[in-house]
């Protein structure tokens, strides 16, 4: 019988410097290529998420005026008891304008109270929305306390502006008082 030789391909010690090189360099060029990737999905993720927040309150704010609608108040303001994580209180129009703790006799004296402003923006949040909604506050609030805020209020000319601060991009959520539309932008 005879042996036949064989050589092996590779070194007993491993792999060579080119070959060392060329996986280096093959898995530097996947990682430039992917890593655009996955920040373009970052930035998909953040505006679907201001997009989900944005028709969870469009849903509720749609809701209370449907429900004002059905009690049968016309161009008067009414207190929605027990909605949401609050009393709402509706605008003459019938779309929601604070989220307060009031008894039904003093909806005339909160309706014409102290002028809307960041607070009332907050209030609302917390009032339309459920318990998961992400959390909220002003943007002149001390950034420590604001740790785990997702979203900062501001009130500017009858709208309840909510801007998204996870990203750099200008992501918000404007909410009109007057008139009941809730539009994200992009």
């Amino acid at each position: 019988m005879t042996r036949i030789k064989t050589e092996r391909l590779f070194n007993k010690s491993g792999f060579s410097l080119l070959e060392f090189t060329l996986a280096l360099a093959i898995i530097a060029a996947l990682i430039s290529v992917l890593i655009p990737k996955l920040n373009g999905l970052q930035d998909d993720a953040h505006q679907a998420s201001v997009q989900l927040t944005a028709n969870s309150l469009r849903s509720a704010v749609n809701l209370t005026h449907s429900f004002w609608q059905s009690q049968g108040s016309k161009n008067q303001s009414a207190l929605l008891k027990g909605f949401g994580r609050g009393n709402i209180l509706m605008g003459k129009k019938g779309w929601p304008v604070d989220a307060i703790s009031l008894n039904v006799d003093d909806v005339k004296a909160a309706s014409t109270r102290s002028p809307r402003n960041s607070s009332t923006c907050i209030r609302l949040w917390n009032g339309l929305l459920k318990d998961s909604a992400p959390k909220v506050a002003k943007v002149a609030e001390d950034i420590n306390v604001t740790t785990n805020v997702a979203y900062f209020v501001q009130f500017t000319k009858g709208i309840c502006r909510y801007r998204y601060r996870l990203t750099q991009d200008e992501l918000r959520i404007d909410y009109d008082l007057a008139t009941g539309r809730v539009i994200p932008i992009f």
